[in-house]
């Protein structure tokens, strides 16, 4: 036996990597050589008593069965078979109740067996089509017989006692098979589930471990890197003050942008790192948004003017306040209006805040007449290290992370940014917040 199954199913089972499927294999292939031993008992039986009818429907459901085993051999699949044997079980059950012109106790197992073989292999849908499907022949016997039609002539023929012995045997087998194939099954898939749930353990025992490390990495850089930085500003401040060589004073002017850039940089990467680490502790406060916005824009007007740029604020004609950080919200207006004008040489960059949604929210609009994003870009354009021109030949420095880490604080603040932007026409960056007391009155 051992042999024959290795030649039918052997392939397809080390081509299944998963055990359930596996088992699935050995109940099909298993229930396909016992009945199709059985078939073949019977029709010795059949041969003996002379039942033409039950002759032909065994020779019939026999070759179908040996066809079902060179179908696992070759197409490797077992669907299409579990379907055929439902199918062709079904049609024997029909068979029988005409043949013996009643739905005797051997049917009636039968019928459970092949319904619990279909939830058990195929699911709930096809268990429940094929519930139905086996319902029919039955109901349409009783039916008929309520109301005394007779759809056979002649009289019924009887189950052979070996016939009937064995029906039952075989069925009572499938029967305890199926429902002893379906505890295993489940005992795997909780074994299976048990191990998942203590390797999702480990990984958050690890992954915990890997913040711990990654915070401490980053409290470390923060003060290694930032501390020799500010050493060479300071003393390249001092040079500045005591010198009265022109050229040097020059020198270390780039000397201080320079630092000042690095030292930005690096503020924002360790700033970053900090937020996907989630380790940022809001302080919340009640903050007035007119004034916030007022004094943080009030220190980038000279940016602006340096360009030649327009800069306005026009700010709501009611009291805006929230709940939130106000070094978080400093830090959002501050990156995104610098980054309006970075990207903008003509025109300007306007500023406005105002009550949206029935006044439950606010919205900060910084609105500029620069560069526009291309609709392609629009998507990523709040995504680490990503900007619209890359490479060496790109016009605007920068490292790409103000809007990623202004839309990081605004959703640690619960709010949302939002941008319209068309090629070469302007962008506008919306920033909404909750408005902290719902209750309203005008100046």
């Amino acid at each position: 036996m051992n042999q024959l199954r290795e030649y039918f199913i052997g392939d397809y089972l080390r081509q299944s990597p998963d055990v359930l499927r596996q088992a699935t294999i050995r109940l099909v292939y298993n229930i396909v050589i016992v009945s199709l031993l059985a078939l073949v008992v019977f029709f010795s039986i059949y041969v003996v008593k002379g039942f033409h009818y039950q002759l032909v429907k065994g020779l019939v459901i026999i070759g179908l069965f040996v066809t079902l085993l060179f179908y696992l051999k070759y197409k490797k699949s077992v669907t299409p078979v579990c379907h055929l044997l439902v199918l062709i079980s079904w049609a024997n059950n029909t068979i029988n109740i005409y043949l013996f012109n009643d739905y005797s106790f051997f049917i009636a197992l039968l019928t459970v067996s092949n319904i619990i073989f279909a939830f058990h292999t195929l699911g709930s849908r096809w268990g429940l089509i094929y519930s139905i499907l086996h319902f029919l022949p039955v109901s349409t016997h009783f039916i008929l017989k309520g109301i005394g039609v007779n759809i056979r002539s002649t009289p019924p023929q009887q189950m052979a006692f070996i016939e009937g012995l064995i029906t039952l045997v075989l069925i009572f087998l499938i029967i305890v098979y199926l429902i002893y194939h379906y505890h295993k099954a489940y005992e795997l898939a909780r074994k299976s589930l048990g191990q998942s749930i203590v390797e999702l353990k480990r990984a958050r025992e690890v992954a915990d471990e890997m913040t711990r490390l990654k915070t401490n990495f980053l409290s470390n850089m923060s003060h290694e890197i930032r501390t020799p930085i500010n050493g060479i500003l300071g003393i390249s401040q001092v040079i500045e003050i005591e010198t009265k060589d022109e050229q040097i004073k020059k020198y270390v002017a780039i000397q201080q942008l320079s630092g000042r850039r690095l030292l930005n940089t690096i503020s924002s990467i360790l700033e970053l790192s900090r937020l996907e680490a989630e380790q940022s502790n809001l302080k919340l406060k009640v903050i007035d948004v007119n004034t916030l916005v007022h004094d943080e824009i009030k220190s980038l007007e000279p940016l602006a003017r340096n360009k030649h740029l327009k800069f306005s604020f026009t700010p709501s004609l009611l009291p805006l306040i929230c709940l939130a950080d106000e070094n978080l919200m400093r830090q959002v207006i501050h990156n995104v209006v610098v980054n309006g004008i970075k990207f903008t040489d003509r025109g300007g960059v306007a500023i406005t805040t105002d009550f949206i949604e029935s006044r439950n929210y606010f919205a900060i609009e910084v609105m500029d007449t620069g560069l526009g994003i291309s609709e392609e870009f629009l998507p990523c354009i709040f995504n680490p290290f990503e900007q619209e021109s890359t490479g060496r030949s790109r016009t605007y420095e920068g490292t790409g992370l103000g809007l990623s880490i202004a839309k990081k604080y605004i959703e640690l603040l619960g709010g949302q940014i939002r941008v319209i932007s068309e090629k070469s026409k302007g962008s506008t960056f919306r920033i909404i917040l909750p408005v902290h007391n719902a209750e309203i009155k005008k100046i």
